[in-house]
């Protein structure tokens, strides 16, 4: 077979090259510069020096309010002290009128009875309200055996013959008593934690008022509860006693102006001094205490240089590290102790009255030492100790409520029984308007 070769035909479609000049059709609705009038770029350091210089850390933090607590603390005060003598007062009318209509002997009716006589007619119509409950709690019991029998009514007069014994300023005293005992229990129930955390324990940077009354009813930890409950019923019974001395004073002074009972003026005291109480911590946590927790916090905000990305990382793992313990610290300081609850307040308010009242009696501690101190020396010695831990900044205990109740009380042995008689002298129209119809029906 014979191969010839031959060179390949090159074929070629007949194609040709579209060639288009390239132009711009101007749009009317886009802006037109002239050659020069371009914007120009602004310059970092320009808008740098434009912009506002940030606050600083000081600047920045606001300080926590105290108006409208110290306005709570004023209406609530007032009002306790108000309703209080409106109660004693209601009590005056209603054991007067009860007396009048008395067949039993042993009064003038032609006078208002004095505070003696009302405190007695009470004291013996309580006597045989517990008699009449023991002869009812007898007669349901009579199917079960003597023991038994016997038994629940020695428990019966076991309950109850304290509390026909006791003044009427102690039994107050086991009434706010059995209340921090109902609070402390619901601080045990784990569903109500955050309730209770939120509203029954104050908070000065909460911004809440209402927690200043609710707190001084409760105690979280049980011994803090039982010192507490012990330290009420030994200086309140006291108090209640100088609180009716006192108002003696002032009747022997502006005239007769009897008081069945000192349970109410008690309670008023024990409000009016908790709330101040409270308010003393309040302004001290906000205006002395957390401006040196922020002037932490502001030495301890590390610091690094700009000069170059090498020299920045370095410095400012450096200042991480220095600053890392005076953080922990301040750390450690802005969650200890931002929450303040208790009646230590309020009780160190009648520990002063007691104190002032009763200079040569002599006090037994229930810790070591437990030989008998003046109750004076006493009493001022744990002042000493608060002023102390005011002044370094002591997180144990809430050191200014204490010096608050301390200050309450020694103002109120002044000038309270001046006071109460005053209130009590305004209510009394209100009162008789109110309660006194048993008694203008008779005269």
């Amino acid at each position: 077979m014979l191969w010839t070769l031959r060179s390949s035909r090159t074929w070629s479609l007949p194609c040709r090259s579209t060639r288009r000049s390239f132009s711009f059709t101007p749009n009317p609705r886009l802006p037109r510069f002239a050659d020069g009038s371009l914007p120009k770029a602004p310059l970092f350091r320009e808008e740098v020096a434009k912009a506002k210089p940030l606050p600083s850390f000081t600047e920045a933090v606001r300080k926590p309010p105290i108006r409208n607590q110290v306005l709570f603390v004023a209406a609530g005060t007032v009002g306790a002290l108000v309703v209080g003598a409106h109660l004693t007062n209601y009590e005056l009318f209603k054991w007067w009128a009860y007396l009048r209509a008395s067949p039993q002997g042993g009064y003038d009716k032609s006078r208002p009875p004095t505070s003696e006589e009302l405190a007695r007619i009470k004291y013996f119509t309580f006597g045989r309200h517990l008699q009449t409950g023991l002869a009812n709690l007898k007669s349901s019991v009579d199917q079960l055996p003597e023991t038994m029998k016997a038994v629940i009514s020695w428990s019966y007069v076991q309950v109850f013959q304290p509390i026909l014994n006791a003044t009427e300023g102690k039994r107050m005293c086991w009434a706010i008593g059995a209340v921090n005992v109902a609070v402390w229990v619901a601080w045990r129930i784990p569903r109500w934690g955050p309730v209770m955390l939120r509203s029954f324990a104050h908070n000065p940077l909460s911004g809440r008022s209402y927690t200043l009354f609710t707190s001084m009813f409760s105690h979280e930890n049980f011994f803090h509860l039982l010192f507490n409950c012990m330290a009420l019923a030994s200086f309140g019974a006291a108090a209640s006693q100088q609180l009716i001395a006192q108002f003696k004073k002032v009747e022997q002074e502006h005239g007769a102006l009897s008081e069945p009972s000192p349970k109410w003026h008690l309670l008023a005291l024990f409000i009016s001094a908790g709330l101040f109480s409270g308010l003393v911590s309040h302004i001290g946590h906000t205006r002395w205490q957390y401006p040196r927790l922020i002037a932490r916090l502001r030495n301890a905000t590390p610091t690094t240089s700009t000069s170059s990305s090498f020299s920045l990382k370095s410095s400012a793992s450096t200042a991480l590290t220095k600053a890392d313990p005076a953080l922990a610290a301040a750390g450690k300081a802005a969650t200890e102790g931002t929450s303040s609850l208790g009646s230590s307040g309020a009780i160190y308010a009648l520990f002063a009255i007691t104190a002032l009242g009763y200079p040569d009696a002599e006090i037994t501690l229930v810790i070591p030492p437990y030989f008998p101190i003046n109750i004076q020396t006493g009493f001022f010695a744990l002042v000493a100790i608060d002023t102390l831990g005011v002044l370094r900044g002591w997180r144990f205990l809430d050191h200014f409520a204490h010096l608050g109740g301390a200050l309450f009380g020694a103002f109120w042995y002044k000038y309270g029984a001046e006071i109460w008689f005053s209130i009590r002298l305004w209510d009394l129209p209100a009162a008789f308007y109110l309660h006194g119809h048993g008694l203008s029906l008779r005269q």
